[in-house]
């Protein structure tokens, strides 16, 4: 198989909501690579927010107890927080605004 028609499978298999992103990430990633890593950034931050909602619902860990899910959260909004410095931190030209 080609890697023209391995994609075009994936996307007859995707969502709409799923074709919806991949071509918001495809817009992000030509408009450079500062673009497309602040685009993940964002997409990875709402992802986290919005397990972490659903999560708090589920939770049933009393104060003081260690929640694995809980922990895992934590870690994954402090890894975005790093890497959001990071990318933040470099130059931005006028094309990866």
């Amino acid at each position: 198989m080609t890697t023209a028609i391995i994609n075009l499978a994936a996307q007859e298999r995707m969502t709409p909501d799923g074709y919806v992103v991949t071509a918001i990430a495809q817009d992000f990633a030509g408009r450079g690579e500062l673009s497309f890593e602040r685009f993940l950034s964002g997409y990875y931050a709402e992802s986290i927010r919005i397990i972490h909602e659903a999560h708090l619902a589920d939770c049933t860990a009393a104060d003081g107890e260690h929640c694995a899910t809980c922990n895992g959260i934590r870690v994954g909004l402090a890894g975005l927080i790093a890497e959001e410095r990071i990318v933040t931190a470099r130059k931005v030209s006028s094309d990866d605004r």
